[in-house]
């Protein structure tokens, strides 16, 4: 397995360029796969091939770090709905009696991402006949003389389709490992005091800058960094929580070592 070194990962153009190179794939195919893999270069490789992507890495600059493979995955998500800070400590609760409390050295990953997630839903409507169907009734009423009515409503099913922006949160913690999640949708932002607002987003991000602060020597994902620089979110390509989760499972084996 090789993934990119550090914290960081490097720009999506140069991730392409290994990627293309290494895969042999056009540039719109290296550039699809460098926008999903977050630093996982290649995985269940076989050693040369290993090595040969290694040095593609070195080749363009690339610090990166081969480990056997397979490696364990994430942790199995544990939600929390709660955050506590006080005396140097975090308190995190969640359903189901869930507790921990953390010290700043405790937690090697925060991961922060915009997640656009669709619903289709299906809706009754009662519906009358349409202006042409009346039309055409009363042409036959006026050539029959016959008194046909305009006919009956009728049960009409329709799927509508919505989207909403939410926002995730994961923190990994160097023991077991395991991971705790947050939504902006599902949490308690009162651990805000006086900074909270009536805005679930705005929140979050604050929220984010707390956890931030409180233990800076965690690995941060693209989308923390964003937000702690104040930058535009749905710039970054987090089509789904599988691109969340893949950045952060890199993280976590670059902050392990």
């Amino acid at each position: 397995m090789v993934i990119t070194a550090g914290e960081k990962a490097p720009e999506f153009s140069i991730l392409a360029k290994i990627l293309g190179e290494f895969l042999k794939l056009d540039p719109a195919s290296a550039a699809a796969a460098a926008r999903h893999c977050w630093g996982v270069l290649g995985s269940d490789l076989e050693e040369a091939a290993a090595g040969q992507l290694a040095g593609l890495c070195a080749d363009f600059g690339i610090p990166a770090t081969r480990l056997p493979s397979p490696q364990p995955g994430l942790p199995p998500e544990e939600r929390i709905t709660k955050a506590f800070f006080e005396n140097g400590t975090a308190s995190f609760t969640g359903s189901g009696g869930l507790n921990v409390t953390a010290g700043p050295g405790d937690i090697i990953v925060l991961a922060a991402a915009p997640i656009k997630e669709g619903t289709l839903r299906t809706v009754k409507t009662t519906e009358g006949p349409s202006g042409q169907e009346k039309a055409v009734r009363l042409g036959i009423m006026a050539v029959t003389g016959l008194p046909i009515g305009f006919g009956k409503n009728r049960e009409v099913k329709k799927e509508v389709k919505s989207s909403e922006m939410s926002f995730y949160l994961d923190i990994i913690f160097s023991a077991g490992p395991r991971r705790l999640r947050l939504s902006s949708d599902n949490f308690n932002f009162s651990c805000l005091k006086k900074k909270i607002t009536y805005s679930s987003q705005l929140n979050f991000r604050l929220l984010a800058a707390e956890l931030a602060s409180f233990t800076p020597s965690a690995f941060k994902n693209a989308g923390l960094r964003a937000i702690l620089e104040a930058k535009q979110l749905t710039l970054l390509p987090y089509d789904s929580l599988a691109d969340l989760e893949k950045e952060t499972l890199r993280l976590m084996l670059a902050a392990k070592g």
